[in-house]
């Protein structure tokens, strides 16, 4: 006779974080150890392709970017009783993609794309770099451009497509975070996966900020993590 699931199940619950497209774990350490500092079992999921060269994430598909945290979700269930997802940025958007199996219990979208780019920011933040002449601002857009190629760029697409629908099947308790100056997932975005999601959802708006919240938005991070615990724990 196999064994039960009280058998099987020796911790209770674990806290799994996925990071952007085209980033790293890097993005999300922050977060990462401020859960951990709290008591958490925390897992950090590194998406196939992701970390390295444009070249690797190239080679990589979306189908695999899905599989990374879909092999993470297996292997955990093994060992946790519940699982509970933190997506950021196209994290979330995967995340959307496992929230309703039963091992699920709670899920964190965090400046998740529906609507791309804040153009209106966008162009604000160039006309400030041309007038200060530092071009901070102007370097940051150029590296996020130059360092995926326009086939990693479409894979994004087809999983933002993908994604959209599927937001309507989430019926776990669900946590929505969006910075209103995230230049790249535009701020309706939020209001979009609360309408497609319902009741079991609430969103949490943040002043200011950006897309990079745990990494650049250094005055913002500690609400958005301690956010993040509260709902974890209530």
């Amino acid at each position: 006779m196999g064994e039960s699931n009280l058998e099987r199940w020796t911790k209770g619950d674990v806290y799994v974080i996925i990071h952007g497209f085209g980033g790293s774990t890097s993005e999300i350490e922050y977060l990462a150890q401020y859960l951990q500092a709290k008591g958490l079992d925390i897992h950090m999921v590194s998406l196939a392709g992701h970390g390295g060269t444009k070249r690797e994430l190239a080679g990589s598909s979306y189908p695999d970017w899905i599989n990374s945290v879909k092999n993470s979700i297996n292997e955990l269930a093994v060992e946790y009783q519940n699982i509970n997802l933190i997506g950021f940025s196209l994290g979330g958007l995967i995340s959307a993609h496992f929230a309703s199996i039963d091992s699920v219990k709670k899920v964190v979208f965090i400046n998740t794309p529906i609507y791309l780019w804040n153009i209106k920011l966008i162009l604000r933040d160039f006309i400030h770099d041309i007038h200060s002449g530092k071009f901070s601002k102007i370097d940051y857009y150029r590296k996020s451009v130059s360092s995926v190629s326009i086939k990693s760029g479409i894979d994004f697409l087809i999983i933002l497509e993908k994604t959209k629908k599927m937001f309507a099947t989430v019926s776990k308790p669900s946590l929505i975070l969006q910075c209103k100056n995230d230049e790249t997932a535009y701020y309706k975005s939020a209001g979009f996966i609360k309408e497609k999601i319902g009741l079991s959802a609430n969103v949490l708006y943040y002043d200011g900020g950006c897309h990079q919240v745990f990494t650049v938005a250094v005055d913002l991070r500690d609400k958005v993590c301690d956010d993040i615990y509260q709902f974890l724990v209530s």
